[in-house]
């Protein structure tokens, strides 16, 4: 009972240091973004604070070693991946399992963990995925797929993200390039439409609206995934090529 409480006490000064960091150092980038007016840097900074964070509870709740534990790893997708976090950003989190066994393991540790995060007030919005899961495209999440073009590696066993990033992705990409592009196409013209497909607005939705951040990004998925099918095409065609030679 003892250790329990020493155990909890532990946790709530923790909580409570956190709270005061993300306080104040929100305060900090606030005065020098009204200062300076450099929006890539408050985004920026804001990402570094977050990130600060959660290693901080990674360290606290999951493991000691930042590249522990074996087979589990913690991955930045979507805006939070780019680096772009804003004042109000969903801050998008994959808890990426090699198999099954892992997510049984941690269940209560990754509830824990995203319970701290939510207690600080943050928008987390978070996924739990194995490596198989991460390489099937469902149509009705096609969000999912496109956050992770935008992948990165925060903590956990670093192979495994090298897995995600440098087999799953571009293999999810290039056998469902087609569906990738068909959907972005459609997103977009729905988004476009609830603004009149116009880009003339006295008060212009800068993220969302025709011409916004959000057409920015959709222009970089698009050239990200016809890179990676250029590329799958240029391999196919060596291994073709070496075959040939072997014979």
């Amino acid at each position: 009972m003892e250790g329990t409480v020493a155990d909890m006490n532990t946790v709530a000064i923790a909580s409570s240091e956190l709270r005061e960091l993300y306080a104040r150092e929100s305060a900090r980038i606030q005065q020098e973004f009204s200062d300076g007016g450099e929006g890539s840097v408050a985004v920026s900074q804001r990402t570094a604070v977050v990130e600060s964070i959660l290693l901080r509870l990674w360290s606290e709740i999951i493991s000691a070693d930042p590249e522990g534990p074996e087979d589990f790893a913690l991955v930045a997708t979507g805006g939070f991946g780019r680096g772009w976090l804003f004042p109000h950003s969903d801050i998008d989190l994959l808890f990426l399992h090699a198999g099954g066994s892992s997510e049984d393991v941690f269940k209560d540790s990754i509830r824990r963990f995203s319970q701290e995060l939510w207690d600080l007030r943050l928008k987390l919005s978070p996924t739990t995925r194995t490596l198989a899961e991460c390489e099937r495209f469902d149509p009705s999440n096609v969000e999912f797929a496109i956050s992770l073009l935008d992948c990165r590696y925060l903590a956990g066993n670093r192979d495994l993200f090298s897995r995600l990033h440098e087999k799953a992705v571009p293999r999810l990409v290039s056998r469902e390039c087609q569906n990738l592009i068909q959907n972005l196409g459609e997103i977009t013209r729905s988004r476009h439409h609830k603004f009149g497909n116009t880009v003339f607005h006295l008060e212009p939705n800068v993220k969302d609206g025709p011409g916004g951040l959000r057409d920015y990004n959709v222009s970089y998925w698009l050239a990200l995934v016809s890179a990676m099918e250029k590329l799958r095409g240029a391999l196919g065609q060596q291994a073709q090529a070496m075959a040939g030679t072997a014979q």
